[in-house]
């Protein structure tokens, strides 16, 4: 990938950096620009549903917003997983003296788009069920068991709710 192709954005606040890195010949600038402006009030929603015990510390999160390729290329390489996903999380959990990284999270645009389509959904709206379910995963949270997917799913499904998103299960 060439410079021309990439983008880099970094969101801070009080409470979070988010730092994306996005192959912007895949995705849409409107709709990345969108994601952006929403983070915030999405991150603090999940903090308040999730009850989230990392209060008073800056948490820090990687985001990439690659393509079907770069997934499967990491599928490979950690999931012994020969295919494509709409979005894969790496937990990490280290910490400096003033942050906590918890992990990073990598996004398919071409899988995105085709299970919004198929699910007649915003891409928009998609994405940001993705974030959540992504955070969730780095925040401790899986879905392994029925009942833990469950679990999971009733949070995506409250958070989502705050954020007048329409439930996607």
């Amino acid at each position: 990938m060439n410079i021309a192709e990439a983008d880099y954005r970094i969101l801070k606040n009080n409470e979070f950096i988010i730092e994306s890195s996005i192959t912007a010949s895949l995705w849409d600038e409107k709709l990345i620009n969108n994601f952006h402006e929403n983070l915030s009030k999405v991150l603090k929603e999940i903090y308040k549903k999730s009850n989230s015990t990392f209060s008073g510390t800056k948490k820090s999160i990687s985001l990439c917003f690659a393509g079907d390729q770069q997934i499967i290329e990491l599928n490979k390489s950690y999931r012994n997983t020969n295919s494509a996903t709409n979005v894969l999380s790496f937990p990490s959990y280290s910490t400096t003296k003033d942050e906590l990284f918890l992990g990073d999270i990598i996004f398919s645009s071409e899988t995105i788009c085709r299970e919004a389509k198929r699910d007649n959904k915003s891409i928009n709206n998609h994405l940001i069920h993705l974030f959540i379910h992504g955070v969730l995963h780095l925040l401790g949270y899986n879905h392994e068991t029925e009942e833990e997917a469950k679990k999971m799913e009733n949070l995506e499904i409250k958070i989502l709710e705050k954020l007048k998103i329409d439930n996607p299960y």
